[in-house]
């Protein structure tokens, strides 16, 4: 059992990994599949557009995690 400072911390580094993981491995292939709406361009809106989706499904995916994590340190 850890106490103090190294509480919780393997649940945060593997919440970390998931959530850094998804949303960095998430926006190439969303904005990629977006594409064609805008006639093969890469405006701004597009890339915002997948960067705020791969964020989203990043925190979806890795909020279980994060419940996990809490209640570790609690």
């Amino acid at each position: 059992m850890r106490f103090g400072l190294w509480k919780g911390a393997e649940a945060s580094a593997v919440r970390s990994i998931v959530f850094s993981g998804a949303r960095l491995g998430l926006y190439e292939p969303i904005k990629t599949e977006m594409t064609p709406l805008f006639d093969g361009n890469y405006p701004l809106i597009l890339k915002f557009s997948a960067g705020a989706l791969s964020g989203l499904l990043a925190s979806v995916t890795s909020n279980p995690l994060e419940i996990l994590k809490v209640r570790m340190q609690a």
